[in-house]
C-alpha cells in the first residue's frame, strides 16, 4: 500500500514535472499512432516505410544536408514561438498573436540586414538585426497587451485580428521599399553577409551544408533566462501570481494591467527574435511575400502545451517537433506527395496539443483525497 502511495504522490499536482513528462510521452505516442493510421488509410503500400522514415529521418541526411543540422535549424523558431506562448501562459495570458509578432521580427531584421550593410562592421552585426527583431515583436506584443488590459478585448479575438494586420501591413511595407523588394519576382533581397547568424562550429561538426547555426544556443540561453525571470525574480513572482489568481494579486497591490502588458511585451520579444533568427539563419535567405500567416506561430502553441509551458521543457518539445518536421521532409524521398506529408506531420503536431487534457486526467486519476480515503479504509 505504501508503494502505491508513493506512485500516486508523483502523479499529484504538487509534482507537475513528472506528470507533464508522462502526459507528453502519451500525447506524442497518440500523435504517432494517428499519423500511422492516416498513412494506412491513404497509402497503405507505403505506410510502414513512410512511418519509419518519419521517425528516423532526422538522424539521416536530406541530399547533402545533415538531418541533425536541419532539425536544429527548424527548432530555433519553434522553440522561440513556444517560449513566447509558454511565457504568456504562465501569467494566464493566451498569446495567440505570436504569428504576427514573429512576422514583425522577421521584417525588422530583414530591413536592418538590407539597409544597414557595412554600418556595424563584420563582427557581431547580426546581433543588431536580432535585437531589432526582438524590439519589433515586443512592440506588437505591447500593443496587444494594451488592447487586452485597458479595453478588455478577448485575447483570442485580439491576437488573431492583430496577426492579419501584421502580415498585410508588413507585406505592404516590404513591397513599397525599392531597396528590399524585387519587383516581378515576389520576394525580397537577401540580407548582407555580416547579418547572417554564425555557424558556431556546426559547419565543422555537421558539414558546410548544415543548416544549424548559433541561434540554437541563443534559444537555450533565453529559455534559461525566462525560467530565471519567472522563478527567481520579483517581476516573475508578480506575473505568476496574476496567473494563479488575479483578484488576490490585485488585493495584494499588484497592478494587473501592467502585468498583462509586460507579459505580452516579453512574449512578443521572444516571438520577434524567433522570426529574426529564422530569417537570418541561412546565407542567401530571401523572404517570399505571401498573404498567409507563418505556421511557426501556431506550431508554437503545441510546443508550449507539450512542455506544460515550462521554459526548460520547451527546448526539448521544440526539438521534438522539429525532428518530426524533418522526418516529414525525408518522407518525400519515398515518393509520397508533399501534401500527404503535411497532413501526417500536422496531425502528429496537433495531437500533441492534447497534452493539457492528458495532464488533467492524470492528476484526477489519483488525488490526495483518494489516498486519504484508502489510508482510512486500511486503518
Amino acid at each position: 500500500m505504501r508503494e502505491n502511495n508513493i506512485v500516486v504522490k508523483f502523479l499529484t499536482p504538487e509534482t507537475t514535472g513528472l506528470t507533464s513528462f508522462i502526459a507528453a510521452v502519451i500525447t506524442v505516442g497518440i500523435g504517432l499512432l494517428v499519423g500511422l493510421m492516416v498513412l494506412l488509410f491513404v497509402q497503405p503500400a507505403m505506410a510502414f516505410s513512410g512511418f519509419k522514415m518519419l521517425v528516423t529521418g532526422g538522424f539521416g541526411s536530406i541530399g547533402v544536408v545533415s538531418g541533425v543540422g536541419r532539425v536544429l535549424y527548424y527548432a530555433v523558431p519553434l522553440i522561440m514561438c513556444g517560449l513566447a506562448v509558454g511565457f504568456a501562459l504562465k501569467t494566464s495570458v493566451f498569446n495567440i498573436g505570436v504569428a504576427g509578432q514573429y512576422m514583425w521580427g522577421l521584417t525588422a531584421s530583414l530591413f536592418v540586414g538590407v539597409y544597414c550593410e557595412g554600418m556595424f562592421g563584420t563582427t557581431g552585426a547580426w546581433i543588431i538585426a536580432v535585437l531589432a527583431g526582438a524590439g519589433a515583436g515586443a512592440f506588437w506584443g505591447f500593443l496587444q497587451g494594451l488592447l487586452q488590459a485597458f479595453f478588455r478585448i478577448h485575447a483570442i479575438v485580439c491576437g488573431i485580428m492583430m496577426n492579419y494586420v501584421a502580415i498585410f501591413l508588413a507585406n505592404m511595407i516590404m513591397e513599397s521599399s525599392g531597396e528590399v523588394y524585387i519587383r516581378g519576382r515576389g520576394w525580397t533581397q537577401t540580407v548582407a553577409d555580416e547579418f547572417v547568424l554564425p555557424k558556431a562550429g556546426f559547419n565543422v561538426l555537421l558539414g558546410n551544408n548544415s543548416g544549424a547555426n548559433g541561434g540554437i544556443y541563443i534559444c537555450i540561453g533565453l529559455c534559461i533566462l525566462a525560467w530565471f525571470i519567472l522563478r527567481k525574480t520579483t517581476l516573475g513572482y508578480e506575473l505568476r501570481a496574476v496567473g494563479y489568481n488575479d483578484e488576490a494579486s490585485r488585493y495584494a497591490g499588484v497592478n494587473i494591467r501592467k502585468s498583462i502588458i509586460i507579459s505580452m511585451a516579453i512574449s512578443g520579444a521572444f516571438a520577434g527574435m524567433g522570426g529574426a533568427m529564422n530569417h537570418l539563419g541561412a546565407s542567401g535567405t530571401r523572404y517570399l511575400i505571401v498573404d498567409s500567416l507563418p505556421s511557426q506561430g501556431f506550431t508554437g502553441i503545441s510546443v508550449a502545451l507539450i512542455a506544460a509551458s515550462n521554459p526548460i521543457g520547451i527546448i526539448f518539445s521544440g526539438l521534438l517537433i522539429a525532428f518530426f518536421s524533418v522526418g516529414g521532409v525525408s518522407m518525400q524521398s519515398l515518393g509520397l506527395e508533399p501534401q500527404m506529408v503535411d497532413v501526417v506531420t500536422s496531425t502528429i503536431i496537433y495531437c500533441c496539443a492534447f497534452s493539457l487534457m492528458i495532464r488533467y486526467l492524470l492528476r484526477k486519476l489519483l488525488t490526495p483525497k483518494t489516498l486519504a480515503r484508502e489510508d482510512k479504509q486500511n486503518g
